[in-house]
C-alpha cells in the first residue's frame, strides 16, 4: 500500500514550494531600487529634520508656559455661568465640582491649563439647563 517513489515526489514538491515562499519573502522584505522610492526617502528625512527643531521649541515654550503659569485657586472657577460647588484638596490636586451652563465647560479646561492643573479624570451629569462637572485635578508640576 505504501509507495515510497511517491513520498520523494511529495518531499520534492514541498521542498520547492517552500524555497520559492522563502525567496518571494526575501524579495518583497528587500527596498525598492528606483528613484522615485529613494526620491521619496529622502523627501521624508527632509522633513523630519525640519519637524525636529519645532519639536524641541515647543517642549521650551511649554516648560516657560508652566513657569509663567497662574497658581490655581478654586475660587477662579465661580464665574458667571459657573458656581463652584465643592472643592476636596488633596496631596497633589484634589476634587472639583462644579455646577455651570453648557458653554462654560469649556473654558473650564483652559482655565485649568493656565494654572498648570491636569485633569485625571472627570465627569459631566446632565441636568435641564445647568450640569454638574466634577474633575479629578492633579498639578502638572508636582503641587
Amino acid at each position: 500500500m505504501l509507495h515510497p517513489e511517491r513520498w520523494h515526489i511529495g518531499l520534492a514538491g514541498l521542498v520547492l514550494m517552500a524555497a520559492g515562499g522563502v525567496a518571494f519573502l526575501l524579495q518583497s522584505a528587500s527596498p525598492p531600487h528606483n528613484a522615485a522610492w529613494k526620491q521619496q526617502q529622502l523627501l521624508r528625512i527632509a522633513r523630519w529634520q525640519s519637524v525636529m527643531p519645532l519639536q524641541a521649541a515647543l517642549n521650551v515654550a511649554a516648560d516657560v508656559s508652566l513657569a509663567k503659569s497662574k497658581p490655581f485657586s478654586p475660587v477662579d472657577f465661580q464665574r458667571p455661568g459657573a458656581e463652584l460647588m465643592s472643592w476636596t484638596p488633596d496631596g497633589r490636586g484634589g476634587e472639583l465640582v462644579l455646577e455651570t451652563v453648557w458653554e462654560q465647560v469649556p473654558s473650564v479646561f483652559m482655565l485649568l491649563a493656565e494654572r498648570g492643573m491636569r485633569v485625571a479624570a472627570f465627569s459631566l451629569q446632565a441636568g435641564e439647563t445647568r450640569h454638574v462637572l466634577t474633575l479629578q485635578l492633579e498639578g502638572s508640576n508636582g503641587e
